[in-house]
C-alpha cells in the first residue's frame, strides 16, 4: 500500500501544529497560581518591657592594653679600629687666624674712631665755651684786663681780655704784649671774629673768619683781620688751644 506524498505532508503539518500548540500551553498559559497572603495589621499595645524577651546582659568589653615597645638602644661600638681621628685642615686654621686678625683690627679702628670723636667733641665744647666767653667780653668792651702799669704781659687768668674795644678769648692762656690790630681805613662799622689755633709755645698757627659772628663782608678788611690775628703771641701751655679774637670797627 503506497502512501501518497500529500498525506505525508499533511501528517508533518499536523505534527508541527500540535507541537506549537503544546509549547504555547506550556510556556504561556500553564502558570502556577499562588494565593496572595493577607498583610498583617499593626496594633499598638503601648510600651511593654516584657515584650523584649529575656534580658541578656552585655558583657563589658575587655580593655585592650597597648603594649609600648621599648626602643632598643644602639649598642655603641667602641672598637679602636672604628674610632675616627679628626685633624684640622691647615687652610681652615689659617682662615680662622686671618678672620681673628681682621676682627681685632676692626675693633682697634672702632676704638680709635671713638677716641677721635671724643676729642673732637671736647674741642667743639671748648670752642663753644670760648665763643660764649667772647660774646660776653664783647658786651663789656668798656672794661680792661691785666694791669694798667708795669708788666703788660699779664693777662686775664680765665683767658679773656680786651684792648681798645677789641677782645680775645683763649682758655688757659694770656696775651703777651698788645693785641695786633688790622689796618683800618675808617669806612666800615661792625665786628669781625677770627677763630685762632695756638700751639704749645703760644704762637698762632691758624686763623680763619668766623662767618656766623662776623657782620662785615669786606674781603680786604677780613684778610687784614686774619693777618693781624696771626701776629699775636700768647703764653705757652701743655698743648694746642683754640680761641677767638674779636675786632670792633667804628666809623670815623
Amino acid at each position: 500500500m503506497a502512501i501518497k506524498k500529500s498525506e505525508i505532508e499533511s501528517a508533518i503539518s499536523t505534527a508541527l501544529i500540535c507541537v506549537i500548540i503544546l509549547l504555547i500551553l506550556i510556556f504561556g498559559g500553564m502558570k502556577a497560581h499562588h494565593d496572595e497572603m493577607d498583610e498583617g495589621i499593626m496594633i499598638s499595645m503601648g510600651d511593654f518591657d516584657d515584650g523584649y524577651g529575656e534580658h541578656t546582659p552585655t558583657p563589658n568589653p575587655t580593655p585592650v592594653t597597648q603594649t609600648t615597645s621599648t626602643p632598643t638602644k644602639p649598642v655603641a661600638t667602641n672598637t679602636v679600629n672604628e674610632k675616627l681621628i679628626t685633624q684640622e685642615d691647615p687652610s681652615v686654621a689659617l682662615e680662622r687666624e686671618k678672620r681673628k686678625k681682621e676682627q681685632e683690627e676692626a675693633r682697634k679702628k672702632a676704638e680709635e674712631a671713638e677716641r677721635q670723636a671724643k676729642i673732637l667733641a671736647e674741642q667743639e665744647a671748648k670752642k663753644n665755651q670760648i665763643s660764649n666767653l667772647a660774646g660776653g667780653a664783647f658786651k663789656n668792651t668798656g672794661k680792661g684786663s691785666g694791669t694798667t702799669s708795669g708788666d703788660t704781659n699779664q693777662g686775664n687768668p680765665v683767658g679773656q681780655g680786651s684792648q681798645g674795644g677789641n677782645s680775645w678769648s683763649l682758655a688757659g692762656r694770656s696775651l703777651i704784649g698788645s693785641l695786633y690790630r688790622p689796618n683800618y681805613a675808617g669806612n666800615q662799622e661792625g665786628i669781625i671774629v677770627v677763630d685762632i689755633r695756638v700751639d704749645a709755645s703760644g704762637k698762632v698757627y691758624s686763623a680763619s673768619i668766623n662767618t656766623s659772628k662776623t657782620n662785615i663782608s669786606d674781603e680786604r678788611l677780613r684778610k687784614e683781620s686774619v693777618d693781624a690775628a696771626l701776629k699775636n703771641k700768647f703764653t705757652s701751655g701743655n698743648g694746642p688751644a683754640m680761641g677767638t679774637i674779636t675786632y670792633k670797627f667804628i666809623l670815623n
